[in-house]
């Protein structure tokens, strides 16, 4: 194996799930890495990961099996997500650098249905309009106890998380290394499909930023398919990750996903409609899905289809030589891959 020097080392993007952990380590200047993926044990999942000792084993293991160890890279980010996790951009008035964190904490009350007191508010400031004497700030908050909690599982192991970003904002990166597929007013907009919920994202050129947390995701999918068979979890969710599976099937199983994906679509179509009471949508959108329900066959199509636009499955450290693909990462990599690119 090549040894790279202390100036080269990867820098590791950290996705810890309810459902597994994914890693994925990228070298300065690339865009496709190495990654990994530990399941988090059935007796274990639920609403919240576990206890951090038993996550940094399954982290540990994910850098063991791209033959890395927790002090080898040149950082780690790790995303944070759930429901007290807000992403949202704010306008201020005209203000030095210095002067912002104070009036984000101002504005904050106006926009975030939680005690200030429990968050951790962050921002980047993404515009300024000089002659408008304007900023155009994007705030983002997080629980206090959930950073913790995040965090909690690097410490276990002896490192310090060195970025911890928002779930939807590290999305968008990964989103944007996309090449255009036609046109630039076509807006791309971002589906990540977790396994508790998942994170609707669309960033364009001179448009307001987007992020919305839906409470749907691949647990979703297996309650359904639960209740239309009558058979157990462990049962549904191996038909799920059966390579056979397809939403094309006539199998009971397949009718019960397609039918909680079409109140997926719904989710999507409201979104995207309150959306449009914000600011006008490109006149052509294009859906891209991502998140380990993506990898079900025959998702992305579904999904396209109740909703009437072009729709794909973004797995992004996926590359084809020749109409054949050498190396599939898979769309449940879409979070981790975002977080790796903060740093590289």
């Amino acid at each position: 194996m090549m040894k790279f020097g202390m100036g080269t080392r990867p820098w590791a993007g950290l996705d810890i799930g309810t459902h597994s952990v994914k890693l994925v380590a990228l070298q300065p200047g690339a865009t496709r890495g190495r990654y990994a993926e530990a399941s988090i044990p059935r007796a274990l999942a639920g609403d919240e990961p576990p206890a951090p000792a038993i996550l940094a084993g399954l982290i540990d293991d994910c850098m063991t099996r791209i033959e890395e160890s927790p002090r080898s890279f040149r950082g780690i980010s790790i995303g944070v997500s759930g429901p007290d996790v807000i992403v949202k951009p704010v306008s201020l008035p005209w203000m030095d650098d210095a002067e912002v964190a104070g009036a984000i904490k101002f504005e904050a009350r106006k926009h975030v249905p939680f005690d200030l007191a429990t968050l951790v508010l962050d921002h980047q400031v993404i515009t300024r309009h000089a002659p408008e004497k304007r900023l155009e700030v994007l705030m983002a908050t997080v629980s206090q106890q959930r950073l913790e909690r995040a965090i909690a599982p690097l410490r276990e192991l002896g490192v310090e998380a060195d970025i911890v970003d928002a779930a939807p904002l590290a999305l968008s990166n990964a989103l944007s290394q996309i090449q255009p597929r036609d046109v630039e007013n076509e807006g791309h907009v971002l589906l990540d499909a977790g396994h508790r919920g998942s994170w609707l994202t669309f960033r364009h050129k001179g448009l307001p930023y987007f992020a919305r947390r839906l409470d749907w995701g691949g647990h979703t999918l297996t309650q359904a398919i639960v209740t239309a068979t009558g058979g157990s979890v462990d049962r549904a969710e191996g038909w799920k990750l059966d390579a056979g599976a397809s939403l094309q099937q006539d199998a009971p199983e397949a009718a019960a996903a397609r039918d909680a994906i079409a109140k997926l679509a719904d989710e999507v179509r409201r979104s995207l409609a309150f959306y449009g009471t914000l600011a006008p949508l490109p006149a052509s959108l294009v859906l891209h899905v991502s998140g380990g329900s993506a990898r079900l066959a025959g998702f992305s199509e579904a999904l396209g289809e109740r909703l009437g636009l072009p729709t794909f499955t973004f797995s992004p450290l996926d590359t084809v030589d020749r109409g054949v693909r050498i190396q599939a990462g898979g769309p449940q990599y879409a979070l981790a891959y975002g977080l790796a690119l903060r740093a590289v």
